[in-house]
């Protein structure tokens, strides 16, 4: 979807939207109604509204300014309306004029405005995300129990709550790296803290056991593949 930049002014009746909007306040004061549930917004006031949520604006006074940014939607993936609060100096409102500004530049730089905007909306909300939070959780768990040669990455999936297709989509997309992509780079970094701290005294079939690896070929191939030299290469090189 293509980057889409604009100004709204004074009140706004009901209405919904086909794609992912934020909606920065930079001037006056107002409230935002999703459904009958009034927020207070004021300069710096970030709004991300989902596809589909009915909201409107009232109660404003008569500076009450808006920037609406589009073009977001393949980054958030969110049921309900997030609210981020920054003061009239926060980098969102910065950013968001910057935007403005430049809504009538080329479609290639304007897109990556946005999706730099869109990105530190993001980072944001994170916090709040439920599913952000279901990832971290799955992170922290395979980080602390990567040794364990008997994990089971479905079932840890799915005891996050979500389909195991939805939150293997959104830990790709959260973490850059596939649960599997994930559990392999934390052991094979601690195979190489350990290679660094015992030298030649551990031998490297007790470091693969070490970090969840019960066949030493296996666990060669997977070490070649993420450090591109195998353990002994790795050992006499460091």
């Amino acid at each position: 979807m293509s980057a889409s930049v604009g100004i709204l002014r004074g009140e706004t009746p009901p209405h919904k939207h086909k794609n992912y909007e934020i909606v920065v306040c930079t001037k006056g004061m107002g409230q935002v109604y999703f459904d009958e549930n009034p927020v207070p917004v004021v300069p710096g006031t970030i709004l991300v509204v989902p596809p589909g949520v009915s909201h409107s604006s009232s109660g404003c006074d008569d500076s009450y300014e808006r920037i609406y940014i589009g073009g977001v939607d393949h980054m958030f993936h969110l049921s309900d309306p997030a609210v981020i609060s920054e003061d009239s100096g926060g980098e969102g409102l910065l950013l968001a004029n910057l935007i403005f500004r430049n809504r009538y530049a080329e479609e290639e730089y304007i897109s990556a405005l946005v999706h730099a905007f869109g990105l530190f909306v993001l980072q944001k909300i994170k916090m709040y995300d439920k599913v952000f939070l279901a990832v971290q959780a799955i992170a922290e768990y395979i980080s602390r129990e990567f040794h364990n040669s008997d994990m089971d990455l479905n079932a840890v999936l799915k005891r996050s709550g979500y389909t195991e297709d939805y939150i293997r989509a959104n830990f790709k997309r959260i973490t850059g790296k596939t649960p599997t992509e994930f559990l392999t780079q934390a052991r094979i970094h601690h195979a190489c803290y350990l290679i660094g701290m015992y030298k030649d005294t551990l031998p490297l079939t007790e470091i693969a056991e070490r970090c969840g690896y019960v066949d030493y070929i296996y666990f060669s191939r997977r070490f070649r593949q993420e450090m591109g030299v195998s353990p002994r290469q790795y050992r006499k090189e460091n």
